[in-house]
């Protein structure tokens, strides 16, 4: 079901890898707690199949491995969710296979006379602009997890 990809390491070399959805094992407890105004510590727990984002049929996850994409607001470390798909809209980001051998993480523009911008979301990288026959889009970013521990 999921493709053998190839994802660029910081040496900028190409590495394939093939995403493995985990199984689901168990549902997390999600609570809840306020970033503004504080709220009264009430305990509300709701159960909640947060593994399910990860798992559900056609998704899989991708490690960022750089920060051409902190103007998203994703960045190096960074895992996103992505739903395995053909197809996109202008300004989503998606996973593109360039040429049958590179993949790379980008929002997505259509242009005419049958080109395809990948841009960078990111002052420091350049945007693509390709003929549409030399990139599929292999997913769309639909979930992004990002741990600081």
């Amino acid at each position: 079901m999921n493709p053998m990809m190839n994802i660029i390491t910081l040496s900028g070399k190409f590495r394939p890898i093939k995403p493995i959805p985990a199984p689901i094992e168990d549902l997390v407890e999600l609570g809840r707690i306020a970033a503004g105004i504080p709220l009264e510590a009430i305990a509300d727990r709701q159960r909640n199949e947060l593994l399910g984002l990860l798992t559900a049929p056609g998704r899989y996850a991708l490690q960022v491995s750089d920060d051409s994409m902190c103007e998203a607001g994703i960045i190096r470390g960074d895992i996103v969710v992505v739903q395995s798909q053909r197809q996109a809209r202008d300004g989503d980001i998606v996973v593109a296979l360039i040429d049958n051998e590179q993949v790379t993480l980008k929002r997505v523009r259509f242009l005419s006379n049958q080109r395809i911008q990948l841009i960078a979301d990111s002052p420091d990288q350049a945007d693509l602009v390709l003929k549409d026959s030399r990139v599929i889009i292999q997913g769309k970013v639909i979930g992004q997890v990002r741990c600081y521990a």
